[in-house]
């Protein structure tokens, strides 16, 4: 699809403008997820459409939630909420349709949306909204570092979920990694085993956790 890159970008920064919560504990970033399903509509109407299903259990729900076009399903989310919760079924829909999202790369650091967050009683704290000073050269330095391949594996190894791992590889530095597969081989497999190994280790993390579930 053409400029995707671009209208996930999009979205993204329309997302921040309704609000960027930080989380006090852990200082990761997370956003609203109303938001994130408002601008995504909006942007991707008739081209890429949201499926939901909720299995009713004895105590709670769990839903399902696809990012589908005709070509087929672009990512998934799941959420289980507890049927003894205001508005149980409303919200299982609505987090799962957020973590497809996130999983879909419309996130900040955090693919767990706010209104998750609110839900299991995180501090969050909204981020300030007075004018940022930028020093320029600095800036510029930053976007230059931001192509550089130790700069990129730097990233790859920091990243701590799944969702993460592909928004950087398929969104971020879509970019840098086509150049690098059509133009210098050898920096492209050095990409590639920085994200072969991180993946490997977060599907490892991601076994463990559900085993231990």
């Amino acid at each position: 699809m053409k400029n995707l890159k671009d209208r996930i970008a999009s979205v993204i920064e329309k997302v921040k403008k309704d609000g960027t919560y930080i989380d006090k504990e852990t200082g990761r970033k997370c956003v609203k997820a109303a938001s994130k399903i408002k601008y995504f509509t909006e942007e991707f109407v008739g081209e890429i459409g949201i499926v939901t299903n909720i299995d009713t259990h004895e105590d709670f729900y769990i839903a399902t939630a696809k990012i589908n076009t005709p070509e087929g399903t672009l990512a998934t989310g799941h959420a289980k909420v507890f049927r003894n919760k205001p508005k149980s079924f409303e919200l299982a829909e609505t987090f799962a349709i957020s973590r497809a999202l996130s999983f879909f790369s419309v996130m900040d650091d955090n693919i767990t949306s706010k209104e998750e967050l609110d839900e299991v009683g995180v501090q969050l704290e909204k981020e300030g909204s007075s004018a940022e000073v930028i020093d320029l050269p600095n800036k510029r330095q930053a976007m230059v570092e931001s192509t550089s391949v130790e700069y990129i594996v730097d990233k790859i190894k920091s990243v701590k979920h799944l969702s993460e791992l592909h928004f950087l590889k398929n969104v971020k530095f879509a970019e840098e990694f086509n150049d690098a597969l059509q133009n210098h081989p050898s920096t492209y497999k050095k990409l590639m085993n920085a994200y072969d190994v991180q993946r490997g280790k977060l599907k490892q993390i991601t076994a463990g956790a559900i085993k231990n579930g």
